[in-house]
């Protein structure tokens, strides 16, 4: 390939050589697609701290009725079963 050959096709692939919104368009594609995996994980770890918040719920009802049955008192374990904390 001649020196000429090399300079052009260098010049015609080189990234500035092309029309303006075609040197951005992998930019924007980069920027949508981490937007939208943001705002899919942002609401995954919504979903998370609920459900952890339910599961603690359940969890101190749980060692409220093993605290009744140690002290024997079935009618507080049959209170706290009914009506969660």
């Amino acid at each position: 390939m001649s020196s000429w050959s090399k300079i052009t096709n260098a010049v015609l692939t080189s990234k500035w050589n092309k029309p303006f919104p075609v040197t951005l368009l992998p930019s924007a594609i980069g920027a949508y697609v981490a937007f939208y995996f943001a705002g899919i994980q942002g609401e995954r770890q919504k979903r998370i701290e609920a459900f952890q918040e339910l599961q603690a719920e359940r969890q101190k009802q749980v060692l409220n009725e093993i605290r009744a049955l140690s002290e024997g008192d079935r009618k507080r374990v049959q209170e706290i079963a009914e009506h969660p904390a």
